[in-house]
């Protein structure tokens, strides 16, 4: 993995990752924001024997060097958390759960500012200079002058360093809530409420949360991805399946949203350093949650005490890829659909 190439073979981060891997739930905790941040853990369930081998394997890396909780359930445990009787195995994390990153992220721009931290929203960067040993930022209606600039625009790129514009590949995903269920579908549906993937291809990354509210994820139709109804009935469809008592119960969608998420060709994000002074930390391949937060805070110790020689994970120069609508192409536009017919057909 990228991990294991860090010059030290990525020992100090894992060991920060061991140390700080519930840090969404123990900021929460600590700051005091409401954010739905619970620990019901995380469940990877399967009505395949062979996919559940797989899960097993790769669990043993995060029980046995990181210290995780986790647990390999059989039917009867598995249906328990789930409700349903369609799966037949299962890998529970123990410390995993849910958060709400909207809530999370604004309750810690709020613990920021109650220590002086000076926040401007709805002001975009225009541009960046030098001025002496330092950085200019500028905006329409004032400026910054700061020893050191981080961007952290993710798959939202700006023009004001073009660097971190084509060194990765955006791709559009979707948000879905459905209305409060009835106490008779709270009780069906994922009544252990540990979110929950279904293996080996998760088409419905799944949770309840503190509302009784179904949230749910996808990547939209490239022909109608504003068209939510054609992507409620998809997972519709699929929680009929998965809990069939659900076909007379009334669920549904009350919101639908899309944005965007950057990938990479490696699976850590890139923590970049352009040149002295101009830092950029994006790109996370979908584990925003957790690594955002430990890599902010890393990142931020390390600029604070002027040991960037300690940080540990490699600063890298941002490369352009060759070719940034490639994963739009393979993800969205052929595995997606594939995986949904496989999905309707019962392939998979």
């Amino acid at each position: 993995s990228a991990i294991r190439r860090f010059p030290d073979g990525g020992k100090a981060f894992l060991e920060s990752f061991r140390e700080h891997h519930r840090i969404p739930f123990e900021l929460a905790h600590k700051h005091g924001i409401d954010c739905d941040a619970t620990q019901a853990g995380y469940l990877h369930a399967t009505a395949r024997a062979g996919t559940f081998d797989e899960l097993k394997k790769k669990s043993l890396f995060w029980r046995d060097e990181q210290g995780q909780q986790v647990e390999w359930l059989g039917a009867s445990d598995v249906q328990a958390i789930t409700g349903s009787t369609y799966f037949d195995h299962g890998v529970l994390y123990r410390s995993g759960g849910r958060v709400n990153p909207y809530l999370f992220t604004n309750g810690m721009v709020r613990e920021a500012v109650k220590r002086g931290v000076q926040v401007f929203g709805e002001t975009a960067a225009l541009t960046l200079a030098q001025a002496g040993a330092r950085w200019r930022v500028s905006t329409a209606s004032g400026s910054v002058t700061a020893d050191r600039v981080v961007f952290c625009t993710n798959a939202y790129e700006t023009d004001v360093v073009p660097q971190f514009a084509n060194n990765f590949y955006p791709l559009t995903a979707y948000g879905i809530s459905t209305q409060p269920l009835s106490p008779e579908a709270l009780a069906v549906i994922l009544p252990g409420r540990a979110t929950l993937s279904e293996e080996p291809v998760d088409l419905n990354p799944f949770l309840i949360d503190a509302h009784g509210r179904i949230v749910t994820s996808s990547i939209p139709s490239s022909s109608r991805p504003d068209d939510a109804a054609v992507h409620f009935a998809n997972h519709l469809r699929w929680i009929h399946r998965t809990w069939p008592a659900t076909r007379d119960m009334d669920i549904r969608m009350d919101r639908y949203w899309t944005g965007r998420v950057a990938l990479r060709n490696v699976e850590f994000p890139g923590v970049f350093q352009l040149q002295p002074g101009v830092f950029g930390l994006m790109h996370f391949n979908a584990w925003g949650n957790v690594m955002a937060p430990l890599l902010g805070m890393l990142l931020a110790g390390g600029l604070a005490r002027d040991r960037l020689d300690e940080l540990p994970f490699p600063l890298e120069q941002p490369e352009p890829v060759g070719n940034p609508g490639k994963q739009d192409l393979i993800i969205r536009k052929l595995l997606i659909p594939a995986a949904r017919l496989g999905q309707r057909l019962g392939i998979i």
